[in-house]
């Protein structure tokens, strides 16, 4: 059985969506909490509180048009919610999902591109860019995501999977074979364990053969 990569990736930002790494000194409506706001401040948090709510309708109301295989009405209403409210970034990465599930890679890039520029160590978007652009065919590109996606510690083996593929397509098959290893290994590790113990093995992993080429391209 397939995977549907638009419903993994809501659960994933339903998970998150409340407290949005990707808000963090960007402006959360609930950013000052705990102060005596002025005035004119209080207002600006209001409208920001109300924009949220708005902002999450609309990303509501696309999540059931994409479960339902609407990507278009989906992204619509994913774009609704980035007028609305431009810091609510799950809608950004739903926008993402629902562009790949069209096959367009360069829509998705654009909007991986801004949770990127909102929260530049987020792993998993790195791995999700680096997946559109190598259907683009930016192999190098790919690679560069992929490599990032790992060095800010990411246990999922579809990284390294993805980069394996990619590093093979480069010709450096020592390396994929290296990542395909890391992958197994993480995908064992991975079942019926925890966050935190993934995490702890992820840090500790044997370093790779191969080559980089992050930050050389």
């Amino acid at each position: 059985m397939r995977i549907n990569r638009f419903s993994v990736l809501i659960g994933i930002v339903l998970c998150t969506g409340v407290n949005d790494r990707s808000f963090a000194g960007n402006g959360d409506a609930n950013g000052n909490i705990g102060s005596t706001p002025s005035p004119e401040e209080a207002a600006t948090q209001a409208a920001a509180y109300k924009a949220r709510l708005a902002a999450r309708a609309a990303a509501d109301a696309g999540l059931s048009l994409g479960l339902r295989g609407d990507f278009d009405a989906a992204r619509k209403k994913f774009s609704q919610a980035i007028e609305v409210d431009p810091k609510f970034s799950p809608a950004y990465r739903l926008r993402a999902a629902a562009s790949m599930k069209m096959s367009d890679w360069a829509g998705a890039i654009v909007d991986l591109d801004t949770l990127i520029e909102l929260d530049p160590n987020f792993a998993e978007i790195f791995n999700e860019r680096g997946f559109a652009r190598r259907q683009l065919g930016d192999l190098r590109g790919a690679r560069n995501d992929f490599d990032r996606c790992v060095e800010l510690g990411t246990d999922s083996p579809l990284a390294y999977g993805n980069r394996a593929e990619v590093e093979h397509k480069l010709g450096d098959d020592s390396a994929a074979l290296a990542d395909i290893a890391q992958a197994q290994r993480l995908a064992a590790a991975n079942t019926g364990s925890t966050p935190s113990a993934r995490k702890n093995r992820t840090q500790h992993a044997p370093a790779r053969n191969g080559t980089s080429n992050n930050g050389k391209e």
